[in-house]
This record gives C-alpha cells, structure tokens and sequence, in this order.
C-alpha cells in the first residue's frame, strides 16, 4: 500500500465544513413549529434528525426524546397533576422550539 494513498495521517489537515440542519431556510421554520404543533409530543423529531445529521450530540437528542415520552404518557394516562404540569410542558415546548431555531447560525459569519 502505497503511503501516500493512505489519508489518515493527513486527516487533521483538510478542511471539514459544520455539520448542518438546515440546508434551505425555509427548513428553520418548518422544523420550528414541529413541538409547538404536536404540544410537544413530537419535540424529539428535529433533535433525532440533528443527532443524524451530526449537529447535537446523542444526549440531546435523548433528553427531548425522554421530555416528549413524559408528555405522551401524560397525555395518554390523564393522571391527576397540578398546575405547574402545564407550566413545564408549555415551558418544554418553548424550549425546545428556540432550540431548533439556534441549531444553525441566522447568518453565515463572513472572514
């Protein structure tokens, strides 16, 4: 094997562009208002499909997931909750929408 055709040693030198979520702005919005359409029962979807595409580590996409799962059950089981279960899920919501919409830069930052 010949070693110049052996890339790894020369990997750190090449330039590899940010992993990104939104490949047309209009994807920012559409994805944005998946958690407040669902009532954040779908908040885990665009932070699964950014885990994918390499933008947010696993445990960001587990920790929406683990929210929307709490919610869903709740929403299926109907336990009797106090007033701050509403709280919290609308704050989930709000959360998880702002999120979505800072996965990728407003603008790209010019040199």
């Amino acid at each position: 094997m010949s070693i110049h055709g052996d890339p790894t040693p020369n990997a750190h030198l090449t330039f590899s562009p940010r992993p990104r979520m939104f490949r047309e702005p209009w994807q920012r919005w559409a994805w944005g208002v998946v958690p407040l359409v669902s009532m954040s029962v779908l908040a885990f979807a665009p932070f699964a499909v950014a885990w994918r595409r390499g933008v947010v580590p696993l445990w960001v996409a587990a920790a929406y997931f683990a929210g929307s799962a709490v919610v869903s059950t709740f929403a299926v089981v109907q336990p009797e909750v106090n007033a701050l279960f509403p709280i919290a899920v609308w704050a989930f919501m709000i959360t998880a929408v702002v999120h979505v919409l800072r996965l990728d830069p407003f603008k790209q930052q010019a040199k």
